[in-house]
């Protein structure tokens, strides 16, 4: 685990989580390349790259090698020994780390066609009206970065459940979650060899 940086309050920090062991993958997709960089490292490039504060990887099944894979410039880790939870698990432990964080963006570590631009207006829209929650409305769906007010973190936390943050985010009706409008399609979700191969072209 890198050093854990102190994190101001008021400060937004992004968790990417790359904890799962990628079985439908059947591969430690963590590593796969993609443009000659691993898919999470195209992710942790993107956050360093943006307006966060703090950015936190949460690392799980494969730990050992998923760490040993990146270079961290702003970044640090921290492992989550339950991730097979699921993603709320990594969630919370990824928050522990960043606890003094007033907002935390959330960015799937199989995600490598995330923009810098797109983190940095959901840290925007944190900074100009402090949602209770928002979610990114791609021109083709919603989908990740998700942003959590520590409010909604504690809702979600307490009410666990299989596919929590979809349902709690991006199927609300209450009107408390803002959508953050992007021009572009969603950036390619690698789950199994079929998305793999639609992301490089194989």
């Amino acid at each position: 685990m890198t050093p854990s940086a102190t994190n101001a309050p008021g400060t937004v920090a992004g968790i990417i989580l790359a904890a799962g062991a990628a079985e439908r993958m059947g591969d430690l997709k963590q590593l796969l390349l993609h443009q000659g960089i691993g898919l999470l490292q195209h992710v942790v490039n993107v956050a360093e790259a943006s307006r966060l504060d703090q950015i936190v990887v949460v690392t799980g099944a494969h730990g050992d090698e998923v760490e040993a894979s990146l270079r961290l410039e702003r970044a640090t880790t921290t492992r989550n020994r339950d991730f097979r939870r699921g993603n709320m698990s990594s969630l919370e432990c990824g928050a522990k780390t960043a606890a003094d964080a007033d907002a935390l963006i959330l960015l799937m570590g199989d995600h490598p066609g995330m923009r810098v631009e797109v983190v940095d207006q959901m840290v925007a829209l944190w900074i100009e009206s402090r949602p209770w929650a928002g979610v990114t409305a791609y021109s083709d769906r919603l989908a990740h970065p998700f942003l959590l007010s520590r409010r909604a973190l504690d809702e979600a936390t307490a009410l666990g459940g299989p596919k929590l943050l979809w349902r709690l985010l991006a199927e609300d009706d209450t009107g408390r979650v803002a959508h953050l409008p992007v021009e572009h399609p969603a950036p390619i979700d690698v789950n199994t060899p079929a998305d793999y191969d639609r992301l490089t072209g194989g």
